[in-house]
Formats: structure tokens, C-alpha cells, sequence
């Protein structure tokens, strides 16, 4: 079996993995092609408008801000 990526075999390598439709792949291999293509958990960035990038921005940083101010909380008993 041969990664779809880089054409080098997958067996005994340790970190393969199974991807869309059952093509095996090395894991380093996948992520750098992911990476590449700009695509985030099924979310291709490149199919946003400037708008839709710039809202999913705004709740990233939202959500960044929102869980710093949850760890500096300290519990009083």
C-alpha cells in the first residue's frame, strides 16, 4: 500500500492513515496537503468571502478571549 501523497509505502510506517474513500497516506503527508489546500476540520478557508473570513476571525478571536478570562478567574470558597 502507497501513500496517495508522497508514493512511498505506508506499511510498517506507524503513523498511516485511512482517508476519505479508504486511500491510505502517511498522517505527515495528509496534514501538509490539508494545510496546503487551507482546509480546517471539513472547512475549506479558500471558499470564504472576504466577509465570511473576516466574520469566522472575529469569533476566533471571541472564543480565544472568552476562555483567557475563564482561566485567570480564580474561585473563591
Amino acid at each position: 500500500m502507497r501513500c496517495i501523497y508522497c508514493d512511498q509505502s505506508v506499511v510498517g510506517s506507524g503513523n498511516a492513515v485511512t482517508i476519505e474513500g479508504g486511500a491510505p497516506a502517511h498522517a505527515h503527508c495528509y496534514q501538509y496537503e490539508l494545510m496546503s489546500r487551507r482546509i480546517f476540520k471539513h472547512l475549506r478557508l479558500t471558499a470564504l468571502s472576504d466577509g465570511e473570513l473576516n466574520e469566522l476571525q472575529d469569533l476566533v478571536k471571541l472564543e480565544v478571549n472568552s476562555r483567557n478570562e475563564l482561566a485567570d478567574e480564580v474561585e473563591l470558597f
